[in-house]
């Protein structure tokens, strides 16, 4: 084809709704980006500076600071800013491993194996996908706060439980995921069972079944799970907040709750441009997350054989 052919070719298949997409999408785009940029912009801000300016679409500090991003990984007397990231950290790590885990074995116990009453089971767990959240925060609360032979709790008197403890979070958190348990079984269940008999054959026990041959194959699965896990942790802000009370053991999301109740005596403001950085802080991993990972999670819920 010759160049006037390939440009004519070109024109041919160019549209006005072309140009407007290009148009609209860098638009868009800023519209997006705008709270982010706005989060930036407030972070170079004092609190005196910040309380006395009008602030406007871009604010634009008179004196500028880093101090609010130095307290994002160094900390401050404002706020314990290292050991909340390191708090909600260590939290999501966990939780995902055991949301991995779970979900996996869950997966293939509903996938392979063969017992009575297997699918209402299965039924009954998705059921309570139906659940808002918002409605077990008290019967956890209970839960945690009669929880046996923890924080004076024994099997007749009451007691705090594991109220504001790092049970709360070891013991709370790896619940089963029963959307990744959903997800493993669908992804199982396209995987020919003759594989498993086969490798019985060959002499690979139960585990070498489970963590050598099946699980490389739902690796695409487990990337969709840990991400989605890890974001929804990092960004949890109910279980610290509700079950949880001393400062070491406040999360990134609680911490900024609390911060801004800071100062609320007479003349007394909270400290609105750190709040702001912090929330840039939580913000950014999970944009990174997401940005590095998202093929994962397409690639993920492909092989389930969900579509939307």
């Amino acid at each position: 084809m010759s160049a006037s052919q390939s440009a004519s070719a070109r024109r041919a298949r160019f549209k006005p709704a072309h140009l407007l997409g290009h148009a609209v999408l860098p638009l868009v785009g800023l519209v997006l980006m705008y709270p982010l940029v706005f989060m930036v912009m407030a972070g170079f801000f004092t609190k005196q500076e910040f309380m006395a300016t009008v602030i406007h679409a871009f604010p634009i500090p008179k004196e500028p600071t880093l101090r609010n991003f130095r307290a994002l990984f160094e900390g401050t007397t404002d706020a314990a800013v290292a050991e909340y990231f390191r708090n909600s950290l260590l939290r999501t790590v966990y939780t995902t491993f055991w949301a991995i885990l779970t979900s996996f074995l869950g997966g293939y116990v509903f996938a392979r194996l063969r017992f009575k009453g297997r699918d209402q089971l299965f039924l009954l767990l998705l059921a309570t996908q139906m659940i808002p959240m918002t409605i077990a925060i008290i019967p956890t609360y209970l839960e945690f706060a009669r929880f046996p032979f923890m924080g004076g709790n024994d099997i007749f008197t009451g007691g705090k439980g594991i109220l504001d403890t790092w049970w709360v979070y070891l013991i709370g958190g790896p619940a089963i995921n029963i959307m990744g348990t959903f997800l493993v079984k669908q992804s199982l269940e396209k995987v020919p069972i003759e594989l498993d008999e086969a490798a019985k054959v060959d002499g690979a026990g139960t585990l070498r079944l489970l963590f050598q041959i099946l699980f490389p194959l739902q690796l695409p699965i487990m990337a969709f799970i840990s991400i989605t896990t890890a974001l929804n942790v990092w960004n949890d802000f109910v279980t610290p907040f509700f079950y949880t009370n001393s400062d070491h053991l406040q999360t990134l999301p609680s911490a900024i709750t609390r911060l801004s109740s800071v100062g609320a005596g007479p003349g007394a403001s909270a400290n609105y441009p750190l709040i702001i950085t912090l929330s840039l802080g939580i913000t950014i991993p999970a944009l990174l997350i997401f940005f590095f990972f998202q093929k994962y999670i397409v690639q993920g819920l492909a092989n389930t054989g969900i579509k939307g």
